[in-house]
C-alpha cells in the first residue's frame, strides 16, 4: 500500500483504496465528499474563492519575480558600464 501523508489516517481507522481516475479516495471521508459534489453550493463557492485566492498570491509572486529579475538585470548592466 501507498504511503499516506496524512498522519490521522491510522487514527481514525482510514483506509486508502485506489479508484480509476482520482489520486485518492478514503473511505471514512468519501460520504463527505459525495455530499459536497452532489450540490453543496456554499462548499463550490469556498473552493472557487479560494482558489481565486490562491491566483491572486501567485500573480503577486510572478510579479514580484519579475521586479526583481528586471532589477538584477539592470544592476548588472550598471555595473559593467561603470566599472
Amino acid at each position: 500500500m501507498a504511503p499516506t501523508y496524512r498522519p490521522y489516517a491510522a487514527e481514525y481507522g482510514v483506509v486508502e483504496r485506489k479508484v480509476p481516475g482520482a489520486r485518492w479516495v478514503a473511505s471514512a471521508a468519501a460520504a463527505s465528499s459525495v455530499a459536497w459534489f452532489v450540490g453543496d453550493q456554499a462548499e463550490m463557492k469556498r473552493r472557487g474563492r479560494v482558489a481565486s485566492y490562491k491566483a491572486y498570491a501567485v500573480e503577486g509572486k510572478v510579479k514580484a519575480s519579475l521586479r526583481r529579475g528586471l532589477r538584477w538585470i539592470k544592476a548588472k548592466c550598471s555595473h559593467i558600464v561603470h566599472r
